[in-house]
């Protein structure tokens, strides 16, 4: 009884294993899409390069990194615990206020980015997870940059960042827990809101 018992749970290790195979690589590659982005980027970046075109700049690269971050997923760990102590509207604004101050600092980041500066090292899928390791080369430094990112709704979304080894929402959350035992929720609303304007 013992034996089959054994035998039928490693069969249905080995089928959950190979499902798991099979439907990872019914996926599209994460590493391939973010490749997609990067050229997207480079292509927006290399044709509207001057200051005076920086408002439209920022605006299609706004458009084309939109739908790859899924900020909702974001806000709710950069709270941790304290996201459920919240109302849903609060919770709803200030996944617009994080999300507008996200994009900003990331669209000041790559407005400048040239071609060779990002290069994508690997990538490591675990449906529903999956991460893809890029390096990227400013001023003769190089520095690792790890996005983290699910698969939802048939496509891959960043739900973090990590920059040599730091994690960006992690970070977040650690500023976002000591500003809200001090000043209340609403306290760090009104800091973010100061950032945003």
């Amino acid at each position: 009884m013992y034996r089959i018992a054994a035998f039928i749970i490693a069969t249905a290790g080995l089928l959950l294993s190979g499902a798991a195979a099979s439907h990872a690589q019914a996926l599209p590659s994460p590493k391939a899409e973010m490749q997609k982005t990067i050229d997207d980027i480079i292509k927006v970046a290399s044709q509207f390069p001057d200051d005076a075109q920086k408002t439209t700049r920022r605006q299609k690269l706004r458009e084309l990194i939109n739908p790859k971050f899924n900020f909702t997923e974001m806000s709710r760990r950069s709270l941790g615990a304290n996201w459920n102590e919240i109302s849903p509207d609060e919770q709803k604004d200030f996944t617009h206020v994080f999300s507008e101050l996200l994009a900003r600092t990331y669209l000041s980041k790559i407005e400048t980015v040239k071609p060779g500066m990002v290069k994508i090292d690997s990538e490591s899928v675990n449906p529903p997870k999956a991460s893809v390791k890029t390096t990227v080369t400013s001023k003769g430094d190089n520095f690792p940059i790890e996005y983290k990112m699910a698969y939802e709704d048939g496509r891959w979304q960043v739900y973090d960042v990590v920059i040599e080894n730091i994690g960006l929402i992690g970070n977040y959350r650690n500023e976002f827990s000591g500003i809200i035992r001090k000043e209340k929720f609403e306290g760090l609303m009104s800091r973010l809101r100061q950032k945003v304007a």
